[in-house]
């Protein structure tokens, strides 16, 4: 049986720049401080209806809560995090509307500085289009600014336009033609 692929689209960040500005449009709170401990299923809900092939292999191959529960375990694996990074993006109402989990390569420091990337970010189905993802993204790369980082390498699926776009407007370059990536 051959490995599948897929292609992912290369962005990076990096310093120097100015300290990126989040629209005031959601509020944020890290994860755990939340009482009910939603972020697996928050993540569920997400993957569950992503487009990203990585999200819907693993949705396949167990139920969303348990994909997503995996998923989210497996960030300690080469990556350091403080736990007030991880955050929801709330609206007016009281609502989650999505979540962004940065993260930092271990081992991958120059000159006092971090490299990172955003192991995770995601809207929840129903406010997808609205313009979300450019906030949680803006939060999350403001997130990294605040620890000290010289670059930050993300990626996403080819055929995730809206994320793409996303990336664009919060000051992110596409370093690369799309590669492929196992599942």
């Amino acid at each position: 049986m051959s490995q599948q692929t897929y292609l992912k689209v290369p962005f990076v960040w990096e310093e120097p720049k100015p300290l990126t500005e989040v629209p005031r449009r959601l509020s944020f709170e890290p994860v755990n401080a939340m009482l009910d401990n939603s972020l697996i299923s928050v993540v569920a809900r997400v993957m569950a209806s992503s487009r990203d092939a990585s999200h819907q292999k693993q949705v396949s191959e167990h139920e969303p809560h348990k994909a997503a529960e995996k998923f989210l375990n497996s960030a300690s694996d080469g990556f350091s995090y403080q736990h007030d990074w991880w955050q929801f993006g709330i609206n007016k109402n009281g609502d989650i509307v999505g979540f962004v989990l940065p993260v930092i390569f271990e081992k991958c420091a120059k000159e006092g500085k971090e490299e990172a990337t955003i192991y995770d970010i995601g809207v929840l189905p129903e406010y997808r289009g609205l313009g979300f993802a450019n906030d949680l993204l803006s939060q999350g790369t403001r997130i990294l600014q605040n620890v000290g980082v010289w670059r930050i390498f993300c990626d996403t699926d080819v055929n995730n336009v809206r994320m793409i776009s996303a990336f664009k407007r919060v000051g992110y370059r596409q370093y690369s033609e799309p590669y492929k990536r196992p599942i």
